[in-house]
């Protein structure tokens, strides 16, 4: 029986005594004993209480989060803006509004319907050797999207790096996914975002090589070399060890590729750098404390070395420079550490661990290391360029 129910049915039965009838039949009737009927005789008055309960003294006025909603959807419809928290408070702010705490903001925007619920990923629970972003340019995440479609223009792909310290981002769109669009898109991101230390990326072919000769190290591992970049390979079947430009990635098809129609594959080579420009001049970041990724940049003493504009990718075949090949690799029960397709066994104690697994070029050797300690190391012969 619910709650209001069983009220109801309480004050029939005090109502029913006041105006006279017998507590035998009024127990008789209602099916339950005079015990429970005396009860309720002596709280009459707390079952007559309004049963309305008090407003709440905090809620936030009607006409604050009609402000919020509208708010969101002003910057749905405005293009390439962001639409969270931030964005909406400085909104509230250019409205004479005082910025309200982000948990009430979501509160009303998920009332509304703005926000659905996400499936959580569930973590492993075992230490990861995250590599950490200290400065600008220390860490960049790379990461393919497509194939997307243009109507009437075929397929193309976006090759979208991001410099995880500022959040600044390139978009570097092309039609193909082969080793050398890749490493044209890197090219540029060097030009506009400069030279960074490492380049984490995924396991995707054009970014290693080839499966039948992966000792030969593909295009995009030979210039990362001769620019002196580490490659840095997150573990296989766990995209979210790349989680900064993941997450760009939504911004990228929500906020650039699904917000308006390109008419050809032109078009959309023109408008990705207003987009990236835009993003990095406005956007603002909870992980940036309220700066912009531009913001960020300037105010790092350390400063941004840019690859040269006249730096083209070589023609002739790039030799292997001295130089390491960073993967980070979960071990499994099997004791095989995996890389590129290639099978080591390492040591018992490793299994169910991270180790990071490194390639060093100028002795032809993969070290694996866990917790920073040297565990094990193999062979690895390169061939003789």
């Amino acid at each position: 029986m619910s709650e209001k129910r069983t009220k109801a049915l309480r004050l029939e039965a005090v109502r029913r005594y006041q105006a006279g009838e017998s507590a035998t039949d009024i127990c008789r009737s209602l099916g339950k004993s005079r015990v429970w009927l005396y009860k309720w005789l002596k709280r009459k008055e707390e079952l007559e209480q309004d049963p309305t309960p008090p407003r709440a003294h905090n809620r936030t006025p009607v006409e604050i989060e009609k402000a919020v909603t509208e708010a969101r959807k002003k910057l749905q419809k405005t293009k390439y803006t962001q639409i969270g928290v931030n964005a909406i408070n400085r909104e509230l702010y250019l409205q004479g509004i005082a910025p309200l705490p982000a948990s009430t903001i979501k509160r009303i925007l998920k009332r509304e319907g703005f926000i659905r619920k996400k499936a959580r990923r569930v973590p492993k629970g075992k230490a990861y050797p995250k590599l950490e972003a200290i400065y600008t340019n220390h860490v960049h995440q790379a990461d393919l999207v497509g194939p997307r479609f243009i109507k009437g223009d075929g397929l193309f792909y976006c090759l979208n790096v991001m410099d995880i310290a500022t959040h600044r981002v390139k978009l570097n769109p092309s039609r193909r996914k082969d080793d050398e669009s890749i490493a044209k898109g890197l090219i540029q991101t060097c030009k506009k975002l400069g030279l960074p230390d490492f380049l984490q990326m995924d396991n995707e072919l054009s970014f290693r090589g080839s499966n039948r000769y992966p000792h030969s190290l593909g295009l995009v591992l030979r210039l990362s070399l001769l620019l002196k970049i580490q490659p840095v390979f997150i573990p296989q079947g766990e995209p979210w060890r790349n989680g900064e430009i993941e997450s760009f990635q939504d911004t990228f098809d929500k906020a650039f590729f699904r917000s308006q129609m390109f008419l050809s594959f032109k078009d959309l080579c023109d408008e990705a750098p207003i987009f990236e420009d835009y993003h990095n001049e406005h956007y603002i970041y909870s992980c940036l404390k309220g700066k912009t990724p531009n913001q960020v940049c300037k105010e790092d003493s350390l400063g941004v070395t840019l690859l040269p504009a006249s730096f083209r990718l070589p023609k002739e075949r790039i030799l292997i420079e001295d130089g390491y090949i960073h993967f980070y690799r979960f071990i499994r029960s099997d004791r095989q550490l995996v890389i590129f397709g290639e099978k080591f066994t390492v040591p018992n104690d490793l299994v169910y661990k991270y180790v990071i697994a490194t390639i060093c070029t100028d002795i032809h050797t993969l070290q694996v290391r866990h917790d920073d300690q040297l565990v094990e190391a193999f062979e690895y012969p390169l061939p003789p360029d």
